[in-house]
């Protein structure tokens, strides 16, 4: 028998944070190109900023829709590829008072780098990057680098950089929180201590 699921969360509904959710109206436009192997992660961060921002586009797939792009590359706001790389430009040197679409790509590092070399379209578009100072607070998924962010903390810094207001997306985090600290009461303390250490 399969358990119910929420429809909006997607997550069965003995887990479900959509209590958590609080709407944050963001200036700047974000869109999400989810790898389909993410849509199966019960930890999954994407969700939780598509139920959270007033201007959020979530996508599955490995290259952006043909939708998308006349939707974003046609308008005068040309968008943004949130990627780091040598050819980026850092965070700190972008204007802005000039509101720009915002792409970010939700994959583990080696998925993301198949899906940027795959495609052209996203090739094409600019990139920004940006070095977190913070270590990731995402406590039950390994990472490749300590100080690797979720998708949701990486969009969280972006925003709240550009915005200049960390204040207002701090929401986001307290349900990512939520989330991770039901997972880890769902696995039990002593089987998160022994398959996460150094995530405490």
């Amino acid at each position: 028998m399969k358990r119910p699921v929420c429809s909006h969360c997607l997550r069965p509904v003995k887990v479900c944070y959509c209590h958590t959710i609080v709407g944050v109206d963001n200036r700047w436009p974000v869109h999400i190109l989810q790898h389909p192997t993410e849509t199966k992660h019960a930890i999954g961060t994407a969700r939780i900023v598509s139920l959270s921002l007033s201007q959020c586009n979530l996508q599955v797939g490995e290259s952006l829709s043909e939708e998308c792009l006349s939707a974003e590359l046609a308008t005068d706001r040309s968008p943004l590829l949130v990627y780091p790389g040598e050819d980026s430009v850092s965070l700190e040197r972008l204007d802005k008072t000039t509101i720009r679409p915002l792409i970010f790509l939700d994959a583990s590092w080696r998925k993301s780098r198949r899906m940027l070399f795959e495609s052209a379209e996203l090739r094409s578009i600019p990139k920004v990057s940006f070095q977190p100072v913070n270590v990731s607070r995402y406590r039950i998924r390994k990472e490749p680098d300590s100080h690797a962010l979720s998708t949701l903390e990486a969009i969280v810094h972006v925003l709240s950089y550009l915005e200049q207001d960390e204040d207002k997306y701090r929401p986001l985090l307290n349900s990512m929180d939520w989330m991770i600290e039901k997972q880890i009461e769902m696995m039990g303390r002593d089987v998160f201590e022994n398959n996460y250490k150094g995530y405490l």
